[in-house]
């Protein structure tokens, strides 16, 4: 039986151009805490599509978990104006949030 991140790297070869495939891909990955690999579909997510939210929420999730903390704070910055200029106010809020935890637990 094929995994769910195999499946969807399938889906990824077949169709490079689908921002949903690479965010479900990253979304595999993320639950596997496989960081960087996560990372980088996110990246390409972003590069698909550069409005898409919540793939800059997860995005500087993985890197605050690869202890890219500065990168993260970027990302989240980012995001939180794409947010805004798509009207995503959830992701927006969410996104504030991560970044004021991220600035309280940085020396």
């Amino acid at each position: 039986m094929q995994s769910r991140v195999d499946v969807f790297s399938e889906m990824a070869e077949q169709q490079p151009d689908n921002e949903m495939v690479w965010y479900g891909l990253a979304t595999e990955y993320f639950k596997l805490e496989k960081w960087s690999e996560a990372a980088d579909a996110l990246e390409r997510v972003i590069a698909l599509k550069p409005d898409y939210s919540a793939a800059f929420q997860m995005l500087g999730s993985a890197l605050k978990s690869l202890g890219r903390i500065d990168d993260a704070r970027r990302i989240w910055t980012e995001g939180i104006e794409v947010a805004n200029r798509a009207g995503a106010w959830r992701a927006r809020q969410h996104m504030e949030g991560l970044l004021k935890t991220a600035e309280r637990n940085t020396p």
